[in-house]
């Protein structure tokens, strides 16, 4: 780190703006003796225990009141760094905030993004799966994705790694013991159960694994790209999805020639949503654009929702990426039900009828898209992995796991089984942050917010 852990730091806690109060967090060492300069009750307040509050007026460098305020009173280690924390509580006026954090500015350095974290992972209150959960969960934008950075401070993952890599270590522990005591008079080393300890780990990672992708959607969200003819009703779903209307709609094509992007929540899940250009072909330059955007979108979309009106049905043009790909047979409101179902067994593939007009017209298509998100989603043991680097940690254990099992099977020694085992610990503490390089450190506290 090119900064000390040690020295106090101080920085507003809540968002800035007018309201009711405002809270400025000061950690560090010797920081409540520094706030006791500025406060009207020092002594008590160098002399008061952990998990006190008091009450008293906050003062510039000149002994002049700024304003009237209630102090946290947190000892190490038993705060949110591991040391001495004052938090103070002051009224929400957005200036007195800003002169109480300059007075303290004349003692305190200001904290840099993540820091007061990155000081609680230093001082061991956090591991690294929980130092990034904290940021997930202050950013998550739906209860899904609450949830999963919640499960993940609470220390479910973290407690699932460290089960992990203590049976890699033990097994690390078993090889060696055959290298170094192979010349004793001791039992050899039960292959068979080595073997079959490896497969164990490698079948419980496989199923963490299988979970990133369903961890990766509730964190970074469903990408749902509408797409389909001129007319076809794209905008009109669009508007549907949002309870508003956000798109143009008219019965003109080609209305649509950029696309809009906006998010939903859907049953907790975060769905990110895009109405595209019209798929025609054309001579005007600027719709050309348009609908190339519209490809785009939808090759790189988790799915595309290709509308269809049902009124004016016509055979389906050849579409890339059809496992992909959502046949919504849209204004199915206009369509006898026998007509509907008859279009349906034309299309003979994954096909649902959508109806913006009438009541619960969408409920066939809500409940599609539902399976489609929970498609991936493993057992509730399993700990779910939302975040890339764990993902390409755990793919490097379990590479180097499958290393080690085939050293095994070909009887290469137990010194190359160690040494794929040692590889395999090394992924997994990357994780936890027992082995963090200090780049990978500047990188991960660096997206937090100043003040966490």
């Amino acid at each position: 780190m090119s900064y000390s852990l040690i020295e106090p730091i101080v920085a507003q806690i809540t968002p800035p703006g007018t309201a009711a109060i405002a809270v400025i967090r000061i950690s560090g060492k010797d920081c409540i003796p520094l706030v006791a300069k500025h406060f009207s009750q020092a002594e008590k307040l160098i002399a008061a225990p952990g998990n006190t509050i008091l009450h008293g007026y906050f003062r510039d460098e000149e002994g002049e009141a700024i304003d009237e305020v209630l102090l946290y009173v947190f000892r190490a280690p038993k705060s949110y760094t591991g040391d001495d924390t004052v938090e103070l509580s002051c009224h929400g006026n957005p200036r007195l905030a800003a002169r109480i954090l300059k007075t303290l500015l004349l003692g305190v350095r200001l904290a840099k993004p993540g820091e007061f974290t990155l000081r609680a992972l230093h001082n061991g209150k956090l591991d690294l799966i929980q130092a990034e959960a904290v940021n997930d969960l202050i950013n998550a934008p739906t209860r899904k994705s609450e949830a999963a950075a919640l499960s993940q401070l609470q220390g479910g993952l973290s407690d699932t790694i460290n089960e992990l890599l203590e049976q890699i270590i033990n097994l690390r522990m078993r090889c060696e013991m055959g290298i170094d005591f192979a010349d004793q008079d001791l039992p050899p080393i039960d292959e068979q159960a080595l073997a079959q300890d490896l497969s164990s780990l490698l079948d419980r990672l496989g199923q963490m694994i299988a979970s990133a992708e369903h961890g990766r959607l509730i964190r970074e969200g469903f990408r749902i790209c509408l797409a389909g003819a001129p007319n076809s009703g794209k905008s009109s779903l669009f508007n549907s999805f949002l309870k508003q209307n956000r798109a143009i709609v008219t019965p003109h094509p080609g209305t649509t020639r950029d696309y809009l992007e906006e998010s939903i929540s859907l049953e907790g899940y975060w769905i990110i949503l895009f109405d595209t250009a019209g798929l025609r072909d054309s001579a005007d330059l600027i719709e050309q654009e348009g609908i190339k955007l519209s490809k785009k979108l939808m090759s790189e979309a988790n799915l595309v929702l290709y509308l269809v009106d049902a009124s004016s049905y016509e055979a389906l043009p050849e579409l890339d990426n059809k496992d992909k790909t959502l046949i919504v047979l849209s204004k199915a409101d206009l369509v006898s039900p026998q007509n509907l179902e008859e279009l349906k067994s034309q299309v003979a593939r994954d096909v649902v009828a959508a109806s913006v007009m009438a009541e619960g017209g969408l409920d066939e298509l809500y409940a599609t898209i539902l399976s489609r998100l929970e498609h991936n989603k493993e057992d509730s043991d399993t700990p779910l992995v939302t975040n890339t680097r764990h993902l390409a940690a755990l793919q490097v254990c379990a590479e180097s796991l499958s290393n080690a099992q085939a050293a095994l099977k070909q009887q290469m020694g137990f010194e190359f089984v160690a040494f794929d085992l040692i590889a395999a610990s090394a992924a997994l503490e990357e994780i936890i942050g027992l082995v963090s390089p200090d780049n990978l450190l500047n990188r991960i506290f660096s997206n937090f917010c100043i003040g966490k």
